[in-house]
């Protein structure tokens, strides 16, 4: 694995001896290393931010002397600039079946815990009531202690997942109606973040996953990948996140079919999400690939992204007063509910649905649910990635537990 990439090369040549670059440190994982301290010295202008034990990965501003220290140190594998992520926003759950197995599997989330990665979750009516299901909440942005949602994406993601529909009598529900979710603000109110608070939050539910029951990470974020998925710090917290037993739903990117599939989407270990377009009617024979998702072949060369659901459209919750309600108040569905378009929202959507499968399965593990999710979607196009239909995934998932 090389120790660094030719961009942080060139910005340390750039740099005076006292400025500073923010930056991702990944160890490898027989380094014992406490503190940032212990691998060198540093220098007095050095700002080290997280230690994070559960993905090996280190985050801080450095000068460049550090910086190279760091580059020699045998625990070192790989180091780059803490870059911008941002979320991935440019009818869906007849669509795909979902209200169904609610009503007739009795599937609902319920006991399943989705840790929402984004801009943080308002205490929507939806997620509130009649039990506060907004378990957890962790804010790396502002620091705040109470769930809040400034920017609004997170809030409309978390609708999605688990949204029960009490403001609209059940008409604007998510996918698993009875799941809870944590909120883990790394996003500011413009929805734009770094990558460090993005793998501070992987790995705060990675240490918080038995306190509060986390199952499902959600990522309806991202960035255009600028390494291999092998050297990405992204895409190697969710690595570690998935070998912990915990899925990991990423988005794809909006950055149309020619565009490249974002980080952390494009490691193929994980669960990618592209999304269609339902033309608001339930029946499928109209759906058409979204034309905002990225689907072309990752940097790597992996086919991606794994299965597809609708993100056109997505009527899911408000957060009052924040970013995006503010900038579209066309987007408005009465007092309670908005629309928005993207891979985020059909992230959400599959979230909830691995939410449905692990309360129908427990026992499954993330590599199985991929199985699961892929085997039992079908293909829109010849060229487009599978498209999911939950009451087709839990007649197969019946259909293997009769011959287990």
């Amino acid at each position: 694995m090389k120790k660094t990439n030719l961009e942080i090369t060139t910005m340390l040549n750039e740099m005076d001896d006292h400025d500073q670059l923010g930056v991702v440190i990944v160890l490898n994982n027989k380094c014992k290393a406490t503190h940032v301290s212990e691998l060198c010295p540093l220098q007095r202008t050095d700002q080290p931010t997280y230690h994070l034990r559960e993905i090996h990965q280190i985050t801080g501003r450095f000068c460049p002397k550090t910086i190279r220290h760091l580059m020699e140190h045998s625990d070192v594998e790989y180091i780059c600039p803490d870059y911008s992520v941002r979320s991935n926003l440019n009818v869906a759950t007849a669509t795909i079946g979902a209200k169904h197995t609610n009503q007739f599997h009795g599937l609902t989330g319920k006991g399943i815990t989705v840790s929402v990665i984004d801009t943080g979750i308002f205490p929507h009516y939806d997620l509130t009531y009649p039990t506060n299901r907004i378990v957890g909440f962790q804010d790396f942005v502002n620091s705040r202690t109470t769930p809040y949602d400034d920017n609004g994406h997170g809030t409309h993601v978390a609708g999605a997942i688990a949204g029960n529909g009490s403001a609209s009598g059940g008409n604007y529900s998510g996918i698993a109606p009875e799941a809870n979710v944590v909120g883990v603000k790394v996003l500011d109110s413009q929805g734009n973040g770094l990558l460090s608070n993005v793998i501070a939050g992987i790995n705060w539910s990675i240490e918080n996953r038995s306190r509060f029951g986390i199952r499902v990470i959600n990522l309806s974020l991202g960035a255009p990948p600028t390494t291999s998925y092998v050297n990405d710090p992204l895409a190697l917290a969710c690595e570690k996140a998935w070998r912990a037993g915990i899925v990991v739903v990423a988005a794809a990117g909006n950055s149309g079919p020619n565009g490249t599939i974002d980080t952390p989407g494009y490691d193929p270990i994980i669960l990618t999400v592209g999304a269609t377009n339902d033309r608001n009617t339930i029946h499928e024979q109209d759906d058409t690939p979204g034309e905002y998702t990225s689907s072309k072949p990752t940097l790597d060369g992996f086919i991606k992204p794994d299965i597809a659901v609708p993100g056109t459209n997505i009527i899911s919750l408000q957060s009052p007063n924040s970013t995006t309600t503010i900038q579209q108040p066309q987007n408005k569905v009465g007092p309670h509910y908005f629309t928005l378009t993207g891979t985020s929202m059909a992230t959400g959507i599959v979230s909830g649905i691995v939410a449905l499968l692990l309360q129908a399965s427990p026992p499954y593990t993330p590599d199985t649910v991929k199985v699961r999710l892929m085997e039992s979607s079908k293909f829109l196009t010849p060229q487009f990635t599978g498209y999911s239909f939950v009451t087709s995934l839990f007649n197969m998932t019946r259909n293997y537990h009769k011959t287990d």
